[in-house]
């Protein structure tokens, strides 16, 4: 049911992420995998940008439906630390029924999926909900981890190694960060691929993901774990393509002055024609704070002097 994509850096020849996996039936499969630290996000735990880039790596094996589509992730369960044992499982749809993939990663011993997605046609006339324009010229980097799959910038393995920026626009906080366009980032692409000339749909949702969720936390000044997130691809993006992701705040659940969860979206734009960027890709998310992920990012971000800012008067 998954054909074998030799390209793919998440199931191919050599798999970031490898799956031990079985046929159930003629619609079903089945397996398990082990989450490793080169697959790390905050510390000790997988990104997730990786467990929702394995699902959307199971569509395209897959193969239907095609572009454009729509990802609804929704994470549960016990949560995943690096070294547990998770169960992978696919469906789609039966023949004849409008074409659908779900996929669950389930934490062994849980009931509750760690994450399920469903990815089915996009709607038409759908698009971003954000800031209009551009974002603003003047921008603040924002700090990073040493081990991080997409900001981990002294990694013994290869990853993203993105630098997300923070900008003050009209409407509230924007962040975004840039993909391609430099010599390292094409060598980089390389490294990241589904097909020969593609870059692979994980790249984007775990670019979006972070993304968004920086501009969550700049709205909020405190750290959240996904609990569900929706992905809109247009098309697939060529491993060569200059991008700009966008993400933009859309508000707080809870009380105001200590909020539960925090709602942020984003767009993956292309900036081959800087005159006319594209949408590529958009979604919206939804975070649960964790006072523990504040305090980790306090005693782990780098440079070590340069987060204070973030918080202003906020004390770790």
């Amino acid at each position: 049911m998954l054909v074998h994509i030799p390209r793919s850096f998440m199931s191919g020849d050599d798999p970031f992420i490898p799956v031990s996996l079985a046929q159930f039936d003629g619609r079903a499969v089945g397996g398990e995998l082990v989450f490793e630290a080169r697959h790390e996000g905050f510390i000790g735990i997988p990104h997730g940008g990786l467990a929702m880039g394995l699902c959307l790596d199971a569509w395209r094996r897959i193969g239907a439906p095609g572009y454009p589509v729509e990802a609804k992730f929704k994470f549960g369960g016990s949560g995943v630390a690096i070294g547990d044992l998770v169960d992978f499982q696919v469906e789609r749809s039966n023949p004849g029924e409008s074409p659908m993939v779900t996929a669950k990663l389930t934490r062994r011993g849980d009931k509750t999926p760690y994450v399920r997605a469903d990815i089915v046609p996009a709607g038409p006339g759908n698009g971003p909900d954000g800031p209009p324009g551009r974002p603003p010229e003047e921008f603040r980097g924002l700090p990073y981890y040493k081990n991080c799959f997409v900001c981990g910038h002294h990694r013994s393995v290869p990853g993203l190694q993105r630098r997300f920026r923070a900008h003050t626009g009209k409407s509230g906080p924007v962040t975004t960060v840039v993909w391609g366009g430099s010599p390292d980032d094409r060598d980089r692409a390389e490294l990241f691929l589904i097909g020969e000339d593609e870059l692979h749909p994980a790249i984007l949702m775990s670019i979006f993901d972070e993304n968004a969720g920086w501009s969550g936390f700049m709205l909020t000044r405190a750290c959240g774990l996904s609990v569900r997130a929706s992905f809109t691809l247009l098309r697939p993006v060529k491993k060569s393509e200059p991008l700009l992701f966008m993400g933009w705040p859309v508000g707080v659940r809870g009380n105001p002055k200590a909020p539960r969860f925090f709602l942020a979206g984003g767009a993956a734009l292309s900036t081959k024609d800087p005159g006319r960027p594209e949408t590529v890709a958009f979604g919206q998310g939804e975070w649960i704070i964790r006072d523990e992920y504040t305090r980790q990012i306090t005693e782990n971000l780098l440079p070590e002097d340069d987060w204070q800012w973030i918080f202003g008067n906020r004390e770790g």
